[in-house]
C-alpha cells in the first residue's frame, strides 16, 4: 500500500544522512523504526511506582488526602512567617 507522509526538513534531512550511512532505503529505514514502535510495549501495561518509595519500619505515615492538606497548611505557614 502506498501513503504520503509530510515529515519536517530538518527530520528529512537526519533520516536520509543516516540511511546513506547505513547503505539502505529511506523505506526500509520507515518499515524498520514503525516496526519498533508497534513492537515496543504498551505503556498502559507498564508497572506504576507506589509511594512511599522507601518503606520504613520506624515511622508510620498518615497520608490520607486530608491529613496531607493539614501538612501542607502547616508548612505554608512555617514558611511564609518565618519559623
Amino acid at each position: 500500500m502506498r501513503t504520503t507522509v509530510d515529515i519536517p526538513d530538518g527530520l528529512f534531512r537526519e533520516i536520509k544522512a543516516t540511511v546513506a550511512m547505513r547503505g539502505e532505503s529511506i523505506k526500509q529505514f520507515l518499515l524498520r523504526a514503525a516496526k519498533a514502535e508497534l513492537n515496543r510495549p504498551d505503556s498502559a501495561g507498564e508497572t506504576r511506582v507506589g509511594l512511599p518509595l522507601v518503606k520504613s519500619k520506624e515511622l508510620n505515615y498518615d497520608c490520607d488526602p486530608q491529613r496531607m492538606s493539614e501538612v501542607l497548611d502547616e508548612e505554608d505557614y512555617v514558611f511564609s512567617s518565618g519559623h
